[in-house]
């Protein structure tokens, strides 16, 4: 949910909350142990202690705000797609996974079919993917300026960027296309497809 300051979270979350898909960890699952499976994930990946603790806590707070649910130590499942948070002290999303008992880093980039946003510019910072089609997908909270994004989607299909009130602002060109720099400032909303 993209918020200014005079704004405050609404009934929104809790449906996004009710509205959400099944995901890699139960709902039941023990606080504790999903914990230690995303630390253990972040140890695998040559992480400090330091920097899971960071990511931990960034995590949380998107899933808060979003009503999203965590599914990787730098993951949230959202509805109609998924957001990644950089490691501290990186620029660009890990794909963690990929990463594991590898020296190297692997970057999680935009998987095909989707249509992806990054708060910073040249496909850096926090990111999100979305592939549901006839949906306005919100850009994440604090996206006010600056950033990027791509159009991965099915070759031939265009995005469109949305207003505050959903109004049409413009189309993206057909997919799939490089990373491309903007401004998010007067984007709310994202319609892949």
């Amino acid at each position: 949910m993209k918020l200014h300051a005079r704004q405050i979270l609404g009934a929104a979350a809790v449906v996004a909350v009710a509205s959400l898909a099944a995901t890699t960890v139960p709902a039941t699952a023990n606080p504790a142990s999903v914990a230690s499976k995303f630390a253990d994930q972040g140890r695998d990946a040559n992480l400090t202690s330091k920097q899971i603790a960071e990511l931990q806590k960034e995590v949380e707070k998107q899933v808060a705000v979003t009503g999203g649910r965590q599914i990787a130590l730098n993951k949230i499942a959202v509805n109609g797609g998924e957001m990644g948070i950089p490691v501290p002290g990186e620029d660009r999303v890990l794909d963690l996974a990929a990463s594991k008992a590898k020296a190297t880093k692997v970057y999680a980039g935009c998987r095909q079919g989707n249509f992806c946003g990054w708060k910073g510019r040249n496909g850096t910072g926090a990111d999100w993917q979305r592939g549901a089609c006839n949906v306005d997908h919100e850009i994440p909270d604090g996206w006010n300026s600056g950033g990027s994004w791509q159009n991965n989607q099915t070759r031939g299909l265009v995005a469109e960027f949305r207003g505050k009130r959903h109004n049409h602002l413009s189309y993206t060109p057909p997919a799939p296309t490089g990373i491309v720099n903007g401004d998010w400032a007067p984007v709310w909303y994202v319609r892949a497809c």
